[in-house]
């Protein structure tokens, strides 16, 4: 019996076949749909905007991150509810005392993300007294190489437990409900490191690029229970936790766009339905434009900006 081998080219002209590929598709495929695509979604946004529902149950999770708090004084207006969620009992109630004084109903959950039980008991408690309009799932926690701290090999069980398990939770304990309802919104802040970054986050961009491929499924699934799901993919964005020194991505400080920008940005893009909001785009486009890129030449830009990083963390540190 003859057995025809399959077909293939030899692994060193892959890389040159697979740039022809994705130039190909590019042209000929991306740029139609997407033109397309640009001009469906002028009516939708404009009917998204003036005529949709305004979210007045807002659940709020990592409001002690200043991308949680920008979020939850955006929606803290008269006649909203606020759900704000914590582990830092002195921020959750600073911020609760703040978003009560503009004039919204704000209440404190004090819980760990990293406690699943509690968490889940924590949001179905708050849910029970208050069906949800709109979840914000927020919470990142960021891992590095830095001397003199927690060795990033030690550190896999915590970032995963906060960046997968605990925002996983929270998410589907306000799913359930929001399907007997018949209706939700649910917005999971994911940064664009989940389509490339440095690779001394290593842990960082494995759990953000699985909780990339969880959106965009999870969209699908939802959209028949009248629920949307949109992906909010902060840029460079100035917070505390970008800032640390020994970050690498705190060398490109001057690039950060504010907190309050992206809550305002968000909160226009998230009644308009759009599934995923970037900002700032312009500076993330380097990271779209690299999840394209075939595997082998991907691999050798990693490692150029593995080296850099390492040369402005010793500039900093010396």
């Amino acid at each position: 019996m003859t057995i025809i081998p399959p077909l293939t080219v030899p692994g060193i002209l892959q890389p040159l076949i697979q740039a022809w590929v994705t130039w190909f598709t590019t042209t000929f495929i991306s740029l139609p749909i997407a033109t397309f695509i640009m001009w469906w979604d002028v009516p939708r946004c404009i009917y998204g905007f003036l005529f949709r529902e305004r979210p007045r149950v807002i659940l709020i999770t990592g409001v002690d991150t200043n991308i949680g708090e920008k979020f939850a004084l955006e929606y803290a207006n008269s006649g909203n509810t606020l759900g704000l969620l914590s582990s830092d009992k002195y921020k959750l109630n600073r911020l609760v005392d703040e978003c009560n004084k503009r004039g919204a109903e704000a209440l404190s959950l004090h819980c760990d993300i990293s406690n699943l039980e509690l968490l889940r008991d924590t949001v179905e408690e708050f849910i029970n007294e208050r069906p949800i309009d709109l979840l914000i799932a927020n919470t990142s926690q960021i891992d590095t190489i830095q001397d003199g701290e927690t060795r990033w090999e030690d550190m896999f069980e915590q970032v995963i437990v906060t960046n997968i398990n605990g925002i996983i939770g929270v998410i589907m304990s306000t799913y359930k409900r929001m399907q007997d309802r018949g209706k939700g919104q649910i917005a999971i802040v994911n940064p664009t490191a989940s389509h490339f970054s440095i690779p001394q986050m290593i842990y960082h961009n494995m759990t953000k690029s699985a909780l990339l491929a969880f959106s965009r499924d999870f969209r699908y699934l939802a959209r028949k229970h009248n629920i949307d799901v949109s992906i909010i993919s902060p840029g460079l964005i100035d917070t505390p936790i970008t800032n640390k020194a020994l970050l690498p991505i705190s060398n490109f400080r001057f690039l950060f766009a504010s907190a309050n920008s992206l809550a305002f940005i968000s909160k226009i893009q998230l009644q308009m339905g759009n599934f995923e909001i970037v900002w700032p785009f312009l500076e993330t486009l380097p990271a779209y434009a690299c999840q394209t890129l075939p595997p082998r030449i991907l691999n050798t830009i990693t490692y150029f900006v593995g080296v850099i990083c390492e040369f402005f963390a010793r500039i900093d540190g010396a």
